[in-house]
């Protein structure tokens, strides 16, 4: 009978009720993922705070540094923040009220706008990467070199699981609006 439930629920056809899955073990290795995740989270805010700074920020710069040759477009970044175009507007100009990003004309293509970190945002970003090694460092300190590396791989491997499944919205397709203690109703969160 758990072999039946097991099996209905991998092959996603549709487990009979929501609290059939509490006990997974799938669902309890997402849990302990986020948990984790928060955890990581907030050791991390709390550098960068150091710094003046948050992790939206930090990861926008990252980005756009990243993103050299031709600039980074504002849709680029909220493409690869997950973010919608219009939220991203807004952290712009904030970004550019502080002088940490410009937009400035692309030598690609005249008619588009592309960002560029300033100075003073580069020597920000470097300060914070900085920070962020050490924190990162401390955090993975009970890993050996082999079990970093595995984790590396596994969470690769969960992360474009997860970017699939984005894109592709199986979240709203695979879990209709149930009675269960977290309905899916349109769209997913970002």
């Amino acid at each position: 009978m758990e072999q039946e439930s097991s099996t209905k629920f991998d092959a996603m056809s549709g487990p009979a009720d929501w609290r059939s899955l509490q006990h997974h073990e799938s669902v309890e290795q997402i849990d302990l993922l986020i948990r984790t995740a928060h955890l990581i989270r907030v050791a991390l805010n709390q550098s960068f705070s150091q710094l003046e700074i948050n992790e939206v920020r930090y990861s926008a710069l990252k980005v756009i540094d990243s993103v050299t040759e031709a600039g980074c477009s504002q849709s680029e970044l909220a493409r690869k923040l997950g973010q919608s175009e219009s939220n991203i507007c807004t952290l712009i100009e904030r970004m550019e009220g502080d002088q940490l990003v410009i937009r400035r004309q692309s030598q690609k293509d005249r008619r588009k706008r592309v960002l560029e970190v300033t100075e003073q945002g580069a020597q920000l970003l470097e300060r914070v990467k900085t920070f962020h090694g050490i924190v990162s460092q401390r955090l993975l300190a009970s890993l050996s070199a082999d079990q970093r590396r595995q984790l590396n791989g596994m969470l690769q491997s969960l992360l474009k699981t997860a970017h699939i499944q984005r894109s592709q919205r199986e979240t709203v397709k695979t879990f209709p609006d149930t009675d269960g203690p977290f309905p899916f109703q349109g769209t997913p969160a970002a």
